[in-house]
């Protein structure tokens, strides 16, 4: 039978257990029996039922522990607990709802008033249930909808990059842009837009025609990021703006224009030479209208590797302290892993410099890593 029906009934004693379990499956219902608190939460651990009726008073942990538990595991958390009790003291009922029970029965009550408040709280859960899992559903669209949007390297082997992405939630304001501005020239993109919830999402198709828009040659990069910036900031990012780092290759003049607008430098990789961080001090883009932006030039070498990525990598929690280190404080170990890593696969790189910084702790940010080849 599926357990959308199903109520646990918790209590130590045998004879009442037994008759909440005759006048409940006299309804239709999936009935299961614990004796005490332990059993409960033993039991829900492999059965999840639609209700629970818990008892307050029996050996062992009583029911307000039990209930404090249950509330406290993530899984269980929105499981409806209605409280039994021979009690019908005030402070009680308030103790039970302030540790989150949907309702608080009296054992006097007669059958018919326990089956009709059981009723209430099945429907309500049902339509909790069915609610919840049309948001995961609508959530679940959106990611979908997003990852559609991101580039696979496969789609334009010629643009030689690897990429790592990962959002926070179901969807993220962290993404990544490549787009080919002639043959053998390639423009890559990392971009933050800030805030973790799923509106910051809806901005980045918006981002993403404006870039292409202004991807080619009549713009320089300046420009480019002078005009995004005064249209997102009158348009979607009027309560909020973007981080960004961008880098054009040119694999004909062996030439890379590089810019960086409030977001950790672009790490080069050069086959001769010493690695070094690549960064511009412009403002973050749409945070203001009439910001002017500045890039820079350098000469480049087949075999050169460059790595962009947004601050959701760099910044860890450490486990021990609780602190979490900034972007800024992270870039040497960044150079310390890409050092370590400068002879993997481009293809497994991006990985590889993710598993290194998640031994290091946790992020609790979007993470978006992109690794690009002369």
């Amino acid at each position: 039978m599926d357990n959308i029906y199903s109520v646990l009934v918790v209590d130590d004693s045998t004879t009442n257990r037994k008759f909440l379990h005759y006048i409940l499956d006299e309804e239709g219902y999936q009935v299961w029996e614990a004796p005490s608190g332990e059993a409960c939460l033993a039991m829900v651990q492999e059965r999840r039922p639609m209700l629970i009726l818990l008892d307050v008073v029996m050996g062992g942990i009583d029911g307000f522990e039990t209930l404090k538990r249950l509330k406290t595991d993530p899984a269980l958390a929105w499981t409806p607990v209605i409280m039994l009790t021979s009690m019908d003291d005030q402070q009680s009922k308030i103790k039970a709802f302030e540790l989150g029970a949907v309702d608080y029965i009296v054992k006097s009550a007669n059958p018919a008033e326990i089956k009709a408040r059981i009723r209430v709280h099945i429907r309500l859960s049902m339509a909790n249930r069915d609610l919840l899992q049309s948001k995961i559903e609508s959530l679940g669209q959106i990611k979908a909808a997003q990852q559609a949007l991101l580039l696979q390297p496969s789609e334009i082997p010629e643009a030689r990059f690897a990429v790592y992405y990962q959002s926070l939630h179901e969807a993220g304001g962290d993404f990544y842009e490549v787009e080919q501005l002639a043959e053998d020239i390639h423009l890559y993109m990392i971009i933050d837009v800030a805030g973790h919830d799923v509106k910051t999402s809806f901005i980045t198709p918006a981002v993403k025609v404006l870039i292409k828009q202004f991807s080619n040659p009549t713009y320089t990069m300046e420009e480019a990021f002078g005009y995004l910036g005064d249209i997102l900031s009158q348009t979607v990012c009027q309560e909020t703006y973007l981080t960004a780092a961008a880098l054009k290759i040119n694999r004909r003049s062996l030439k890379a224009t590089y810019l960086t607008a409030g977001h950790p430098p672009i790490l080069y990789l050069p086959v001769q030479g010493e690695q070094r961080p690549l960064q511009t001090n412009n403002p973050p883009v749409a945070i203001m209208e009439g910001l002017q932006y500045h890039a820079e030039t350098l000469d480049i070498a087949r075999g050169d590797r460059f790595i962009l990525c947004t601050d959701g990598l760099l910044e860890i929690k450490d486990p021990i302290s609780g602190k979490t280190k900034s972007w800024v404080d992270s870039i040497p170990l960044l150079e310390q892993f890409a050092g370590e890593l400068k002879t993997t696969a481009l293809q497994a790189m991006p990985q590889q410099i993710v598993k290194k910084f998640a031994l290091l702790g946790e992020s609790e940010d979007d993470k978006a890593v992109l690794i690009t080849e002369v």
